[in-house]
């Protein structure tokens, strides 16, 4: 069985769900697609879209991003959110816990971000003021570093499996895969894009491939023995030659060549 990923449909869109109605009917019916979070803010939008994706793959994966836990009047907080997009996966089939996918484990691991992330302190706290997680996004009292709160979820799963482990966030576990303040459209990011507390989760799971999002940053490339990739969904560029919207992580074929 093959793994695939994609990040970041954001399904709200028109342009980007007509993207997804263009994903074949056919080729994808024993594989397995990892959606690492950022489907939609809406809950319907986030059940229709995953339930058709559902309908091109043989398994979907998917963890909550931070679009996913914008609540409105009537979401309640934004844990209460997370919980009924867990709950609306549950509804259409969709994996949020760890299960063997062919000759992998895939591992879904909840995350958040933290401003210790930006370890070389060199993000522009101004660009940070319109961020709308920090106005849109509620949460209960008790839950102080939100990173961690997420994290503590993932214990219960961090053992060892009988397989190679394939996980997946949606922020990011490293701050060396976000890159260096002078080549960022948004300066603030390093801020916001994820928790070196989630890095360690993936090594203590020693996955082989740990695929993330967020960033809309496309990255593929091996750190310490760990295969990082992000592959966030978008068009091909203008007079671009078509490219195909999921990306296989499973067999890790490159590197099987490699060795």
């Amino acid at each position: 069985m093959r793994i695939f990923a994609v990040s970041d449909l954001h399904a709200d869109f028109r342009e980007n769900r007509r993207l997804l109605d263009t994903i074949s009917a056919v080729e994808h019916r024993g594989d397995t697609l990892i959606v690492a979070g950022d489907v939609a803010t809406s809950i319907p939008i986030v059940t229709e879209t995953l339930g058709f994706l559902r309908t091109r793959f043989r398994e979907v994966f998917f963890v909550p991003g931070n679009h996913e836990l914008w609540a409105r009047a009537d979401d309640g907080d934004s844990v209460q959110k997370f919980r009924a997009v867990l709950d609306a996966c549950e509804a259409v089939g969709v994996r949020t816990r760890p299960a063997r996918a062919g000759g992998a484990w895939v591992v879904p691991l909840f995350s958040w971000y933290h401003a210790s992330f930006d370890v070389r302190d060199e993000a522009v706290v101004e660009e940070l003021e319109g961020w709308t997680d920090y106005h849109i996004c509620r949460w209960p009292q008790g839950v102080e570093r939100v990173d961690r709160f997420f994290l503590a979820m993932n214990e219960p799963h961090l053992r060892a499996y009988d397989a190679p482990v394939v996980s997946f966030s949606h922020f990011v576990p490293r701050p060396d895969l976000v890159p260096r303040v002078e080549y960022l459209r948004f300066k603030g990011l390093a801020r916001v894009a994820g928790s070196e507390e989630l890095e360690a989760q993936v090594r203590r799971l020693g996955s082989a491939v740990h695929v993330y999002g967020h960033t809309h940053i496309e990255e593929d490339r091996v750190i310490d023995g760990v295969r990082y990739v992000q592959n966030y969904l978008r068009a091909p560029a203008p007079g671009a030659p078509p490219t195909p919207l999921v990306k296989q992580v499973w067999p890790d074929e490159a590197r099987t060549r490699a060795i």
